[in-house]
């Protein structure tokens, strides 16, 4: 039985096409109100130092800053201003299992159009946007920039990735140590995997101190559901290991069926809020859902 596919690189659509129809897609999201719901799920997590000013009735006594009190005597405050823009980096897991695909998108491709739909936003909310391709190694990182054309520059990087560079294992700790080296201000990291390495809590939890961590995992229906019997002859895109599996004495449905479970469990140990996509199933409203809740709890 041979119903795990690897569909096979799209290298027909010209790279300029495939960006410009990425370009089109994000649009109608952003039109539907995403950007303004992503920025305000972010929008007041960091703020800067303004002023020091006296004290005055009803100020929060937390504020108050004693060096600048002792020195002059009687009470100020310190006044803080909420940060006006938000560095977004869109990391993404270009590994081989990310060249997966069993209906008519790979998850390679859907995480191609979430880069596209997060740049373009930034576009739209003049925020700094950048971006991290990794697998075992950092396969390509362009640094926060504002302006469309940055943008463009981004989706065209995600979107070639996608056509024809998903090889390799995912090394998750390797992509966070590199971004904690590279990012000294604090960011918004949107992590876009499959998140088939489950050792990823310790790495994220680490990666969260410093920066808005957020995961978005992809699924595919053959990874979650498989037929009652049968052989079935499977090979690890990652590593190129063949195996043959005995669907019927094999427990692999059932761990298939509770690997969301677990992943759940796992970004919430580490403190991290995450969004399931699937590639069988139309994402924009889970991801406006998704956003839209973030904005109800920060408040």
């Amino acid at each position: 039985m041979n119903f795990f596919k690897r569909k096979p690189r799209d290298l027909k659509t010209p790279l300029r096409r495939r960006v410009h129809d990425l370009e089109i897609l994000s649009s109608r999201l952003i039109r539907g109100g995403f950007a303004g719901d992503y920025h305000s799920a972010f929008h007041g997590r960091g703020i800067e130092f303004s002023q020091v000013r006296e004290y005055q009735p009803g100020d929060d006594i937390r504020t108050i800053d004693w060096n600048v009190t002792a020195r002059s005597g009687a009470p100020h405050v310190k006044e803080f201003i909420e940060e006006r823009d938000l560095t977004i980096v869109v990391a993404i897991d270009v590994s081989g299992s990310m060249a997966f695909g069993s209906v008519d998108w790979r998850k390679c491709d859907i995480a191609a159009e979430l880069a596209a739909v997060f740049s373009f936003s930034a576009v739209q909310n003049y925020d700094r946007v950048g971006l991290l391709l990794f697998s075992d190694t950092v396969r390509k990182f362009l640094p926060p920039h504002r302006g469309r054309a940055h943008a463009q520059v981004l989706v065209r990087a995600a979107a070639d990735a996608a056509m024809q560079g998903c090889v390799g294992s995912a090394d998750l700790d390797y992509a966070a140590t590199f971004l904690e080296r590279v990012s000294a201000k604090r960011a918004v990291v949107i992590i876009v995997s499959d998140f088939l390495d489950l050792n990823f809590e310790r790495t994220l939890r680490r990666l969260n101190r410093r920066h808005d961590v957020i995961a978005i995992s992809i699924v595919d229906p053959r990874e979650e559901r498989f037929p009652a019997r049968g052989l079935a002859r499977i090979v690890d895109a990652e590593t190129g290991e063949p195996r043959l599996i005995d669907l019927a004495r094999s427990d692999v449905g059932r761990r298939a069926a509770q690997r969301s479970e677990v992943l759940a469990r796992r970004f919430r140990a580490a403190g991290v809020d995450h969004l399931a996509v699937s590639t069988a199933v139309p994402y924009d409203r889970a991801l406006l859902r998704f956003f839209r809740e973030r904005v109800v709890r920060r408040r």
